[in-house]
């Protein structure tokens, strides 16, 4: 019994040993991957959803931007004055001219034109030479530009143009030459080499015009003569003229203009065309009308782009059919509060506008149930085509930014985005002035002679010291007011005063025999000294003098204290007028203005502000991606605790392995004592 039981036990323990023997079985590393799979699956999984959707986003408002800039075009296209002020032109089939531009400042009308003569260059032609490379002489040729008389007797020189030196020495000394340092002077002087049967001659055209013709001096180089061949002026012809430069002239609806070129662009405003022939007996009617299909396109184009525009952001906003899911934005709340702001402004009466079109219902153009524009063409008197045809004024003032003043005494010259539009009082409190100097009353006898006089001085005009000044010193002045004209064109004539774009008007005063000196600009920094003067100048009333200093407008915009700056006067910042730019004249006491920034200027401007580098959209933008940064630490993160987690498993399973190996060793060493028992040993 008791050798059967302990034969029993033994078998159990080496069946248990047996077991262990055959080690753990199983696959640690699978189970490690397993394990940390499972562990961080579902924040992976939050990760990688929150990372999709910001990237989604970001994609998405760069949908939004692109639309969003379609709709901006449509909306600056109906801000353009030049939009509603379009032109169209017609004129008979002609062949003496054509229609080159036409642009909105062009005014309606009729034009006769009758063409009498075409603008026409001058063009002189040498003898001729053999070679092109033969030397033609040393020298300088003196170039200048003016008109000849019918017989080229007699020339006049043109100072307004620049004529040039040309100097021909051994690195030029050819008709190529020639030609080459012509072209170069840059003058207007074409200069080309024509063959002649074996021999070249060299042809120099001027710009058209009768006063772009050429007058040229030659000093030849000592020791060197045939440069002189090309000399054409008063007492020396050698080139022959092949035909002289005339200007163009043409009757409009009678007077008689004329210009240099046949590319007339200042004839009439706005309009501009080339001549290609005179006649003696065609007359051209040009007749230019307004013309209203541009701004009408503009509209059309308008609801448009806003109708694709919707189409568009609803996908990204609402459902997206197409995709059967919701948009990445739909609870973005600056993506949904732009799209409300473009509705409330389609819906909103425009501010500023108090009476006339003041919002898109007046031209016919409704808001369907799906939130879609459609343009009523005819819906009695009220529809599109009748606010067109009858009050084409009213759709402009609609849609163009408009100021507007109460006195023409003051002028809107300026607006910017920050302006709220409105109506503003202005109040002025000071009058602007200009810097003035006025001399010693001293009757003065005219006429005036400077023989043996010497009238110079210096002075300082708003803050500008000019050079020394003189009066010439052999010149009789029949009056005041020449003497007081000679003054101010010495003076603003200055370099200095030049340089600094300063200057002033001088008067004479005959009543008080006063010159008087006036600054150009108003304002505190105007003022009018002289800060030298000669003994003789006391003779006109003048010494060395400080003026009186001008002043700076000073007053209140919409109750508002401004800011003045000679006669500029600007709203405070931080007012609802910021941004108004106001010139106020001399004599202005008080005046209201009026400021509408449009349809198409209140649309630009919300736009803007998310469009903008430093735009709402562009913060929204950095701030996703700032999160996209930090989701991909959040994932660098995880991955760094799942590796901690993995190297914890494995240092588990290790030593679970390493007690197993134990074990199975102690088992066999336990099977090796069990066998050597006398009770437990197998039978030889």
């Amino acid at each position: 019994m008791v050798t059967t039981t302990n034969s029993t036990n033994a078998a159990t323990g080496s069946s248990i040993i047996s077991a262990l023997g055959t080690g753990s079985g199983i696959d640690t590393n699978a189970l490690t991957n397993q394990l940390v799979e499972i562990n961080k699956a579902a924040q992976t999984q939050r990760l990688t959803t929150r990372k999709t959707l910001l990237e989604t986003q970001i994609s998405d408002y760069g949908l939004l931007r692109s639309s969003l800039a379609k709709l901006e075009s449509a909306a600056a296209a109906l801000g353009s004055s030049d939009t509603f002020n379009a032109k169209a032109v017609s004129l008979p089939s002609t062949s003496l001219l054509s229609i080159t531009k036409l642009n909105a400042s062009a005014n309606a009308g009729d034009y006769q034109l009758k063409v009498e003569q075409i603008a026409q260059a001058q063009s002189l032609s040498s003898g001729t030479f053999a070679s092109m490379n033969a030397p033609i002489g040393k020298g300088t040729l003196t170039i200048r530009l003016g008109e000849w008389n019918d017989d080229l007797t007699s020339f006049g020189v043109d100072s307004t143009k620049t004529g040039a030196e040309i100097v021909i020495d051994d690195s030029n000394n050819s008709l190529m030459g020639l030609r080459d340092a012509i072209n170069k002077a840059g003058i207007g002087v074409s200069a080309s080499i024509v063959s002649d049967g074996g021999s070249y001659k060299l042809l120099l055209t001027a710009k058209s015009g009768a006063k772009n013709e050429i007058e040229i001096s030659v000093a030849e180089a000592d020791g060197s003569s045939g440069l002189s061949s090309f000399s054409f002026n008063e007492s020396t012809q050698n080139l022959t003229q092949q035909q002289g430069g005339l200007d163009a002239k043409i009757r409009v609806n009678g007077l008689l203009v004329s210009r240099e070129s046949n590319q007339v662009k200042d004839v009439v405003e706005g309009l501009e065309f080339d001549l290609f022939a005179a006649s003696t007996t065609e007359t051209i009617t040009i007749n230019i009308t307004e013309d209203k299909t541009v701004a009408e396109t503009a509209i059309r184009d308008f609801v448009t782009a806003y109708n694709t525009f919707k189409t568009e952001v609803e996908k990204l906003v609402g459902f997206d059919a197409e995709k059967k899911d919701y948009g990445s934005l739909r609870t973005d709340p600056l993506a949904k509060n732009l799209v409300q702001g473009i509705r409330n402004i389609l819906s909103s009466s425009v501010a500023g506008l108090s009476g006339g079109f003041t919002n898109l219902s007046y031209l016919g153009i409704r808001t369907e149930l799906d939130g879609s524009l459609k343009i009523i063409e005819n819906e009695g008197n009220t529809g599109f085509r009748a606010a067109i045809d009858n009050n084409f004024d009213l759709v402009r003032d609609l849609f163009v930014p408009k100021t507007s003043s109460s006195t023409a005494q003051i002028d809107i010259t300026k607006y910017t985005a920050n302006t709220k539009p409105g109506t503003y009082d202005v109040v002025i409190s000071q009058q602007p002035s200009k810097g003035k100097l006025t001399g010693d009353e001293l009757q003065l006898t005219f006429p005036l002679d400077t023989t043996g006089k010497d009238y110079s001085f210096k002075m300082r005009v708003d803050g500008i010291e000019t050079n020394l000044i003189s009066l010439p010193s052999d010149k009789v002045y029949a009056s005041g007011a020449e003497l007081a004209m000679d003054l101010q064109s010495l003076i603003n004539l200055d370099s200095n005063v030049k340089e600094a774009r300063a200057s002033l008007a001088v008067s004479y005063d005959a009543d008080t025999g006063t010159l008087q000196f006036i600054s150009d600009a108003y304002g505190s920094s105007t003022r009018i000294d002289i800060t030298e003067a000669s003994d003789d100048l006391a003779d006109l009333g003048l010494s060395v003098a400080t003026g009186v200093s001008g002043k700076d407008v000073a007053g209140t915009v919409g109750g508002v204290a401004a800011f003045g700056y000679g006669n500029v006067l600007l709203p405070a910042l931080g007012s609802p007028a910021e941004g108004l730019t106001m010139t106020i004249e001399p004599g202005t006491t008080s005046g209201s203005v009026t400021f509408s920034r449009g349809f198409s200027g209140t649309m630009s401007n919300l736009i803007n502000d998310y469009l903008k580098s430093s735009g709402v959209i562009k913060e929204r933008e950095d701030s996703i991606n700032r999160d996209i940064t930090r989701v991909g630490k959040d994932e660098e993160a995880l991955e760094r605790r799942s590796e901690a987690y993995r190297a914890r498993l494995m240092s588990q399973f290790q030593a679970m392995e390493a007690i197993v190996r134990s074990l199975n060793s102690t088992g066999s060493f336990l099977d090796g004592i069990l066998d050597r028992l006398p009770f437990t040993a197998k039978s030889s």
